[in-house]
């Protein structure tokens, strides 16, 4: 644990005051060039400045919700803008003033339009509810109280925070990234690459940093946050004139009590209720792996050069060319491309500035909640060459739509050996490069969702090394929910290079890890 009772984020006055204006976009080119100078040199500082935004986003959210629920004549007396109230917040609660607001809030509305739906009921097990309609499996939630008289309720919020909520308990809900638990128990998971989730409690807000952790609240106000996995950062929020952030690392345990007196006990004796997993999620992982469709190109240096081996497809390859006068990919039978190299492996070579496409037998509906797996190798053909602006070449993998070619979701290796998911209107790419320049086996995992938006996971291993048996914990790159409506059957794959040429082998799509890390033990 660290911990720093004097000032939480070991800041000087003035360094606050920087930050505090940074967030309110008051800051001179200079000193947002002194604050940049300082973020690229320190890693703390760093580490501060993630910490100040996310809970500037948390507290804005917070602050937007509680004026919307103001009388009309209050709204007038507010002078500050929400980005004003949110970036002020951050920095009392950097100092350790902030206090936690208290109300009585109404009760979620499942599945209502008056109010902004924040989440989705993920799964009920043997729950008896205290509202008079009980909440079933998959109905959206809006900002409220819920107070669960027994049983385990699993809440999915739309930042992709889970929750796990044990009864007897009374959850409010307030955004996608905050709650309050008034008392009970509940566990909280964040998908990888998702942060910034808040669990209030009555004497703390717990805010986690990549976690799992449970907190349990009683009767009298007595709290207990315990690390299950990662770190957490637990800011007190009781009436003392000193407060404090402590930062929890796994299998750290604290105790606040109702005074704001705290201490760190040797463990936890409580049963934390860690199964995050849906009826979906446990029919799919009960359904036998399945291949979508395969192309294993020739394995033979003697086979004759085919592009119409493989199973699940309705065609051969074409290649899509671009005309540079007008812009437009234009469709032309495709030209050989198989590398025939002992020592390279045989695969398809797809020049510089080249796309090609094949149709899938079965189109995969997004509007339908399912997970599909990709597996293929990559290899960059010139591996040390760079452009002008000292880039690598760039491939992608894309599920098309042959019913609307704007429409697209894959993911590639960027110029800077990244790896990106590329989403209808946006893309986002791993913090870390890629592990090395060698040829990959690319695994992504696409989510549909079309109430709760697409998500896409990737990584990659060296063609080397022995692919694993099961699904990674962590993955390279996980994107952000994609609420971007994919309202067309995908029924394309597309491979795309940039600059100089790849080498594509051994592409499979299926239903499970299994079946596109060992497609031999796997019949379609």
């Amino acid at each position: 644990m660290r911990h720093d009772p004097q000032d939480p984020i070991s800041r000087k006055p003035a360094d606050l005051e920087i930050l505090h204006r940074h967030l309110l976009g008051q800051l001179e080119p200079e000193e947002f060039q002194e604050l940049e100078n300082e973020l690229l040199a320190s890693k703390e500082s760093r580490a501060d400045y993630l910490r100040a935004v996310r809970l500037d986003a948390a507290l804005h959210e917070e602050s937007s919700r509680l004026r919307e629920e103001e009388p009309a004549e209050r709204v007038n007396v507010i002078k500050w803008s929400s980005i004003a109230i949110a970036a002020a917040a951050v920095v009392l609660a950097m100092l350790g003033i902030w206090k936690s607001l208290n109300r009585e809030p109404s009760s979620p509305l499942a599945g209502s339009s008056a109010t902004e739906e924040i989440a989705t009921m993920a799964d009920t097990r043997d729950c008896k509810w205290k509202q008079s309609a009980s909440l079933k499996i998959e109905n959206r939630l809006s900002a409220g109280m819920l107070e669960l008289e027994s049983g385990v309720a699993l809440i999915e919020f739309d930042s992709g925070a889970k929750l796990a909520l044990q009864g007897p308990a009374r959850l409010e809900l307030i955004s996608t990234k905050l709650a309050r638990l008034h008392f009970g128990n509940a566990t909280v998971r964040c998908e990888q690459g998702l942060y910034s989730f808040s669990l209030q409690t009555p004497t703390s807000t717990v805010i986690d940093l990549g976690t799992e952790f449970g907190v349990a609240v009683e009767p009298s106000g007595l709290s207990e946050v315990h690390v299950l996995d990662g770190e957490v950062e637990v800011a007190e929020s009781t009436n003392k004139e000193q407060q404090s952030t402590s930062f929890l690392s796994v299998g750290e345990t604290m105790i606040l009590a109702s005074n704001g007196d705290s201490q760190m006990v040797g463990s936890s004796t409580r049963k934390w209720i860690r199964d995050y997993t849906t009826p979906a999620d446990r029919d799919a992982k009960s359904a036998p792996p399945k291949i979508i469709a395969r192309d294993s190109f020739p394995t033979d240096l003697n086979q004759e050069k085919k592009f119409s081996l493989g199973n699940g497809w309705s065609s051969t390859w074409w290649q899509a060319s671009k005309d540079g006068r007008k812009g437009e990919f234009r469709f032309a039978p495709l030209e050989p491309l198989v590398k025939r190299n002992k020592q390279e492996g045989l695969g398809m070579l797809v020049g510089g500035w080249v796309e090609v496409r094949r149709s899938l037998a079965e189109p995969i509906d997004p509007e339908k909640s399912q997970t599909v797996y990709v597996g293929f190798s990559l290899h960059r053909m010139n591996p040390t060459q760079r452009d002008k602006t000292g880039k690598l070449s760039e491939a992608a993998f894309l599920l098309r739509s042959s019913k609307d070619p704007s429409t697209m979701l894959g993911v590639a290796l960027s110029g800077l050996n990244h790896w990106v998911v590329l989403e209808p209107g946006g893309w986002e790419r791993s913090e870390l490069p890629a592990l090395g320049k060698s040829p990959f086996y690319v695994v992504a995992k696409i989510e549909f969702d079309s109430r709760r938006g697409n998500r896409v996971s990737v990584t990659g291993f060296d063609v080397s090394a022995a692919i694993p048996s099961h699904e990674p914990e962590q993955w390279e790159l996980v994107s952000q929910r994609q609420l971007a409506k994919i309202d067309v059957p995908l029924d394309v794959v597309a491979l795309q290079v940039r600059q100089t040429a790849f080498k594509f082998g051994e592409i499979t799509l299926g239903n499970s890890w299994q079946a596109v890390a060992d497609p031999a033990s796997v019949q379609r």
